[in-house]
């Protein structure tokens, strides 16, 4: 880790409230967009955050990593007689807008996430979920629609605003 992402990470897990920590990461352009009323985990500040893009009204619960890089390239680069030399792979990770991230979520690179999407706790996001999708699983697949369950939780709410 080098000092910049250490010192950013350590001022990150000061922050107490989630919406903070959404000001601080877009006031401080520590992602490449962060939008506004975004709430965010406590988590190490991802390796190349400049290539996550979060959208406006965006929730990401606990234990949610943002993997916009592999790692393969140093084992291919250390096989004895390799003539090749393999360069890191590095993904953009974009997040549309009222989006709700579920804990334990890991979103692979290069991956975009539509519009008014859900995706449920500790789902692979490994390719892209369209706009107004509900998303699970291992890896990442549609389940429903945005819409349907927003509907389902109006007719539960006990509170009116």
């Amino acid at each position: 880790m080098d000092i910049k992402r250490l010192f950013r990470t350590i001022k990150y897990a000061t922050i107490l409230k989630s919406a903070k920590r959404g000001d601080y990461v877009r006031k401080n352009k520590i992602f490449g967009r962060v939008g506004k009323q975004v709430r965010l985990p406590f988590m190490l500040i991802p390796l190349h955050a400049e290539n996550i893009y979060i959208g406006n009204n965006v929730e990401v619960a606990s234990g949610v990593r943002f993997v916009v890089h592999d790692a393969i390239h140093e084992v291919f680069n250390r096989i004895p007689g390799n003539k090749v030399k393999y360069e890191e792979h590095i993904g953009k990770i974009e997040i549309g807008d009222n989006v709700f991230i579920g804990a334990g979520v890991t979103l692979l690179g290069p991956v975009k996430i539509g519009d008014n999407c859900v995706i449920a706790a500790g789902a692979v996001v490994n390719k892209d979920v369209p706009p107004g999708s509900v998303a699970a699983g291992v890896p990442v697949k549609v389940i429903g629609k945005y819409s349907d369950l927003m509907e389902k939780r109006q007719k539960g709410s006990k509170n009116e605003r």
